[in-house]
């Protein structure tokens, strides 16, 4: 259940998941906290993997179309982009605030950016894309996050298209949500239905993060 209520802080953590339960309040987080993920220029070490992955594959960097769900304020966007200038990128996110902020930083660079909630709308998606990225969002949609994952892959990405999914995990001390779903890398891969084509993963004994490249599963 999403709180409803309305919250002050610049922490984050207030708006997304707190003592264990799923808040899910992104519109006021986007109008409260500057720069709630810390992410600054997104030159963060997962960023800098995932498109060192995705420019070892020449995923997309000769053109064709690009989603990149959860963008917030674009940063990273805007990294796929100047590394692939010839995609055409839409980028969504579930607040209009976010969009609103990353069209006037990176609206230049012609990316389409657009309000999009992933959650209730991933059917509604009816384009096919070369590539698909979900960076750091799957425990923000986690109950449906197998659901949008295989619909995506089976229906919107191209039979060469690659799947992108960057994402943190916690110390099994820490985590206290979620856990009956997932708890590791090994558990969010049983729920993708698609083939690992490369993983690299940071801090592995500690929180860390996976990034992880996928293509449509052939059978």
């Amino acid at each position: 259940m999403i709180f409803r209520m309305k919250i002050k802080s610049k922490d984050y953590h207030d708006y997304v998941i707190k003592n264990g339960k799923f808040i899910g309040a992104f519109e006021q987080m986007y109008q409260n906290v500057e720069d709630p993920w810390n992410v600054g220029d997104a030159t963060q070490i997962p960023y800098d993997i995932a498109l060192y992955i995705l420019k070892k594959r020449d995923a997309c960097s000769e053109g064709g179309n690009v989603l990149d769900i959860g963008c917030g304020l674009g940063t990273f966007t805007a990294r796929l982009k100047k590394q692939m200038p010839k995609a055409k990128i839409i980028a969504v996110d579930v607040s209009p605030t976010a969009i609103k902020k990353a069209r006037r930083r990176y609206g230049n660079l012609g990316i389409e950016f657009k309000v999009l909630d992933i959650q209730k709308e991933y059917t509604n998606i009816k384009n096919t894309f070369d590539l698909i990225v979900l960076s750091q969002i799957m425990w923000y949609v986690l109950p449906d996050f197998e659901k949008i994952v295989n619909y995506l892959g089976a229906r919107c990405l191209t039979t060469n298209g690659y799947f992108l999914v960057s994402q943190a995990f916690y110390k099994p001390e820490e985590q206290k949500y979620g856990k009956k779903i997932v708890s590791t890398v090994e558990d969010m891969l049983n729920l993708i239905h698609m083939d690992v084509v490369e993983m690299i993963e940071v801090n592995r004994f500690t929180n860390h993060d996976a990034v992880i490249l996928f293509r449509k599963r052939v059978n």
